[in-house]
């Protein structure tokens, strides 16, 4: 690669317009950057679980590959990623065990990771076994305090030696106190943990991990930003440059460009028409050992995979059984990290003679809301067969079983983590849309007392409904149908009169009067956002509320005629239900003293199913009444999900039941409408 003085001059120039280019070392040193290396890490963490192997060549054996081997093994000529055969040529006293299992790895690397934040918030993870940290406050901090004689240098300083490194500690103060800061912490993880590792002190990400590993094992290196051109001179190609993956180091091969050197010289503007303006300025950059990106503080981690690795599979029984081996583990990771996991993602590694490592492929899909549940019951052994199940269909899209095919890696990932609560279902909670605002025209029911006496228990919210005419407004019993302990809030729903029992607004008949009823809301949602929405939705979220059936009083005040005509009807036992013959509300006929309008169901209970009204036609209400509460309301919850209900004029129902869409829902597999059928 050739290019002239003045294109090479031309192009300083355009870095130095850059927003992140070199413009001196103030900007270097703008900030202090550490990263933490561990020396052979999964040696080290078998050393301590084993004191025997510390003095012993040993290896750590995934596969056939040698991943990591102490300096002992390393000094008899066995290095990292070596074949198991070729090791024990090199090293026949060479002890291997097994690295398969990262229980015991991750684990440590959380410790160390812990271990730096109690020491400074800001630190991110790369890895299990790096580390980068933020120290600039840290220093700024001991600045003030340090004598401007007393600064000096701890560990080797990049191509400088001996006095000349004391000398430039006065004119680099941050990067001295620094170099004293990295040992401070070595030294931590290592008198607490056990560990040994190496550190690189730096004015960003990129060249601290870059002079991290001048010097090896357990020492520590500071870079200067006059040191920088060398550094970056030093490495052996494009590849070793942190954030050069192996598609752009092709494309930059593609242009001619095989050396650092290369990429430095080469026109700003060549390297934008090939890549766009964004990463070919980083590019640029990088080449240049200019880094602006923070350390990012990593907190819980955003997925959760596993993977093997194998010379070859190629039978869809050997891929079930080990998807089935690598979802064990993760399901197992996944309920000891507490969240529940909305999508599952699988990746495969086909054979390539010309593309070796980097011909994968990725397919995702999200989890049923029933199976993330699974997946975080400690009870349940459901789960992995529940995701096999995904894993093979989404495997199935990727492969044809049925054709040969030739896998040399398999990786299953949970992503899209979420903290289990209310809001961690499958659907996105409608709740969240009626927070309160700001505005000053929302208002709330004043709280009202709560009656000891109250059939609800001292525990439960007061709930009130009330009818309202053009005439005159009335009070009617208080109801504890969709009742939350400890929640008072205002629901208006105008709906037609008529009603045969309160606080059922969707069991109605044309009249004149409008219903205000008054449910137990959460505190967060906003009642006239609540009122305005249609009775079906409503409803909806009033039952995810609603877990248990709360009895009506047994003589509440009535001043309405209306309503003391409906409310006799429901204590003798009249519920309301749509008839499929005419698809208007029917009453039942009365059950003698003391029986259920539903048999095997409390009085109130009957109440409360029938006046929701909204069981599928096909579903026989004797069955359903047989239910647990939790479970009807669970049955209610889903059928509303996967039917919701149309606004259509009552005398249209019957035919939309006997229609396509009836017929189709019924015949679905493994509906639990099956169930429930008419005898």
């Amino acid at each position: 690669m050739e290019s002239s003085g003045d294109e090479a001059q031309e192009d300083m120039q355009d870095m130095k317009r850059l927003p992140f280019a070199v413009s001196g070392s103030n900007f270097l040193t703008h900030k202090v950057i550490l990263h933490f290396d561990l020396d052979c890490f999964y040696a080290q963490v078998e050393m301590l679980r084993n004191p025997a192997l510390r003095d012993v060549p040993l290896g750590i054996q995934q596969k056939y590959i040698i991943v990591t081997c102490n300096y002992v093994a390393r000094q008899q000529g066995v290095t990292k990623l070596m074949s198991v055969t070729d090791a024990k040529e090199k090293c026949p006293q060479l002890v291997l065990v097994k690295g398969e299992d990262l229980t015991h790895y991750r684990e440590m690397s959380y410790q160390v990771t812990d271990l730096l934040l109690s020491f400074c918030p800001s630190v991110e993870r790369l890895g299990f076994d790096e580390n980068y940290v933020d120290i600039t406050e840290m220093i700024e901090k001991r600045l003030a305090d340090t004598p401007q004689s007393s600064f000096s240098f701890q560990g080797h300083v990049y191509n400088v030696a001996g006095d000349a490194a004391d000398a430039k500690a006065s004119i680099h103060p941050e990067l001295a106190l620094g170099s004293h800061i990295a040992a401070e912490l070595r030294e931590a993880v290592r008198s607490r943990l056990g560990l040994t590792g190496c550190a690189g002190i730096a004015a960003n990400k990129l060249l601290a991990k870059l002079v991290s590993g001048a010097f090896k094992p357990n020492q520590q290196t500071t870079l200067l930003p006059e040191n920088v051109g060398d550094i970056m001179g030093a490495l052996s190609g494009l590849r070793a440059i942190p954030g050069v993956g192996h598609q752009t180091a092709k494309k930059l091969h593609a242009l001619g460009l095989v050396s650092v050197r290369d990429l430095q010289l080469f026109p700003l503007t060549d390297l934008v028409r090939e890549f766009g303006a964004p990463s070919a300025t980083r590019l640029k950059n990088l080449s240049l050992g200019v880094d602006s990106s923070p350390v990012t503080p990593s907190g819980a981690p955003q997925s959760l995979s596993d993977e093997d690795s194998f010379k070859k599979m190629s039978t869809a029984k050997e891929v079930m059984e080990k998807m089935e081996q690598l979802l064990s583990s993760l399901v197992e990771r996944m309920r000891k990290d507490g969240r529940r996991p909305q999508t599952l993602r699988l990746t495969l590694r086909k054979y390539s003679a010309t593309n070796k490592w980097h011909s994968r492929e990725s397919r995702q899909c999200p989890i049923p809301h029933h199976v993330g549940r699974t997946i975080t019951s400690a009870g349940s052994d459901d789960a992995v067969l529940h995701l096999v199940s995904l894993a093979m269909k989404l495997f199935s899209k990727m492969l044809d079983i049925n054709s040969a095919f030739h896998l040399t890696l398999i990786n299953v990932c949970f992503s899209n983590l979420q903290a289990k609560g209310p809001s961690a279902g499958g659907r996105s909670s409608i709740k969240s849309f009626f927070a309160h605002g700001s505005s000053p025209k929302t208002s709330f029911s004043s709280p009202q007392r709560q009656d000891k006496s109250s059939p609800c228990g001292a525990e439960n919210g007061f709930i009130t409904s009330s009818v309202t005419t053009p005439e005159k407004t009335t009070k009617s019993p208080p109801s504890c149908d969709a009742a939350t302990p400890g929640v008072e809030m205002e629901q208006r729903a105008s709906v037609p009169a008529d009603v045969t029992s309160p606080g059922s607004p969707t069991c109605r008949r044309q009249g004149d009067a409008a219903v205000t009823v008054t449910h137990g809301l959460p505190p967060d949602v906003d009642a006239e956002v609540f009122h305005v929405l249609p009775v079906e939705i409503q409803k909806e979220l009033l039952m995810e509320r609603t877990s248990q059936p709360c009895p009506l009083p047994s003589n509440p005040p009535l001043t309405s005629p209306q309503t003391s005509r409906n409310r006799n009807n429901t204590e003798q036992g009249v519920v309301c239900d749509l008839d499929p013959s005419e698809g208007g509300a029917t009453p039942h006929h009365p059950q003698p003293a003391g029986k259920s309008a539903l048999p095997g169901e409390t009085t109130s209970e009957a109440k409360r199913l029938s006046s929701d009204c909204q069981l599928p036609l096909n579903v026989d209400p004797h069955v359903f009444s047989q239910l647990p509460a939790d479970l009807q309301a669970e049955l209610m919850t889903e059928w509303k999900r996967e039917k919701p209900l149309l606004k259509v004029p009552a005398a249209r129902k019957p035919a939309r039941a006997k229609g396509k869409k009836g017929a189709g829902s019924s015949s679905q597999a493994n509906s639990l409408l099956d169930y429930f059928k008419h005898a």
